[in-house]
């Protein structure tokens, strides 16, 4: 269905409307979900950081804190997933929403090395391995999300 106007001339330009691959709730569905998400996992980098890497907390148990680094992530990113999904009826939205969840969270993971004295390396490692792990167990939660909305 095309839209048309008339420009001084009296001339008829005919113009499409705008398509878009993705919608725009869409969109707002996965940018809304990442953004929790990814305060969330910031937080939680910057708590562990300052727990794991601390000179004065050398006390405290590796474990618990390695769990809490391991399991906070998947945790966020497969419920950013579910929930991305679940919202816009899309896989898709639920891995984008977590690889950028992921990506948000792994960079401010970087940052946190490089204030403890770290190498820079982590901050552009960080971004991508939170953003494939991210977008992987986001994944497998948007399908689960995308199977309850079915429901």
């Amino acid at each position: 269905m095309a839209h048309s106007s008339t420009t001084s001339n009296n001339i008829a330009i005919q113009r499409s409307p705008l398509r878009y691959p993705v919608s725009m709730r869409e969109t707002a569905v996965v940018l809304r979900e990442a953004r929790a998400g990814a305060l969330v996992l910031s937080a939680c980098a910057i708590v562990l950081a300052i727990l794991g890497l601390t000179p004065g907390l050398q006390g405290i148990p590796e474990v618990p804190l390695l769990t809490a680094a391991v399991l906070v992530p998947v945790g966020v990113c497969g419920v950013s997933g579910y929930r991305a999904a679940q919202r816009a009826g899309r896989v898709r939205a639920g891995a984008i929403a977590g690889a950028l969840a992921g990506a948000a969270g792994g960079g401010v993971g970087g940052l946190c090395y490089l204030f403890f004295g770290k190498s820079a390396f982590n901050v552009p490692a960080g971004i991508v391995l939170g953003l494939i792990g991210g977008a992987a167990i986001a994944a497998v939660g948007a399908l689960f999300g995308q199977r309850a909305a079915r429901a």
